[in-house]
């Protein structure tokens, strides 16, 4: 009987103990985990040190205040601060699968115009993005290249029935902060996809995306005005039977956001 109890509190006495050094090694388990988080935040900073030196421009012989003259103010002075600094523009072309659409697609047609005409003062990249909003967001889209500029369609046509127009508001948001946590001035400028034909609800979504960036001032261009309205026959002469932009439906749209950066 006596060796049972003392068998019993040796028992104890060894649980006692494995678990005082449990709780010592979680401690410390815990202590490492809670340093990580200083250590990610010094290899970003080094990171955005790295992506925000900007490719320094030799001669830059075009007037870049007078060809952004149509843009926003804030785009406009951007532009012209990064021209006065002898800096490169890096701009990037993001959306749907419709700025890949006719051929070529708006992206690329606006590509090159912009570097036709800014020359080597503006660097595009075009990025294509599949799904919702969502894909905008949790760091999907890789914008280490340090943008300084933006072009956003923000899938709100493919977010219809699928994402409620509050959650492509809160994705808007917090790409934009994406954006700027790399490039601290960098601005995004919105604009719609394409119309189609016998839209309902998506005029209330595109509605509302206007809405949005006109309260949190974000740049915006509508180039809903330069197509048919969304019960005109006509409108399906600038679009595929899928509802993208043919080649007429891509010209079209990239003559607007040409307007837009290039001015006459």
């Amino acid at each position: 009987m006596k060796l049972y109890k003392i068998g019993a509190v040796l028992a104890v006495i060894i649980c006692v103990i494995a678990l005082v050094f449990s709780y010592l090694t979680w401690q410390n388990k815990l202590e490492n985990v809670l340093e990580q988080p200083e250590e990610a935040v010094a290899q970003t900073s080094e990171k955005k040190e790295t992506t925000q030196k900007k490719k320094p421009v030799s001669d830059i012989s075009v007037n870049v205040k007078d060809l952004s003259a149509n843009a926003d103010k804030e785009v406009q002075d951007l532009l012209i601060e990064r021209s006065d600094e002898g800096e490169t523009v890096q701009l990037l072309i993001a959306g749907s699968a419709a700025l890949d659409s006719g051929t070529p697609g708006y992206a690329e047609r606006l590509k090159r115009s912009l570097e036709t005409s800014y020359e080597d003062f503006i660097e595009v990249d075009i990025l294509p993005l599949t799904g919702t909003s969502e894909a905008l967001i949790g760091g999907k889209v890789d914008l280490s290249a340090g943008y300084d500029i933006v072009l956003l369609e923000p899938m709100t046509l493919m977010n219809n029935d699928r994402i409620a127009i509050e959650q492509e508001r809160e994705h808007i948001g917090e790409f934009k902060d994406a954006v700027t946590a790399e490039v601290e001035d960098a601005i995004v400028v919105l604009h719609p996809p394409q119309p189609i034909y016998g839209a309902g609800y998506y005029l209330a979504q595109v509605s509302a995306l206007e809405e949005f960036a006109a309260i949190y001032d974000y740049a915006y261009i509508d180039h809903w005005s330069a197509w048919p309205d969304t019960d005109d026959d006509k409108l399906k002469d600038f679009l595929t039977e899928d509802g993208l932009p043919n080649d007429k439906g891509a010209e079209l749209w990239a003559e607007e956001l040409e307007a837009y950066f290039i001015a006459e």
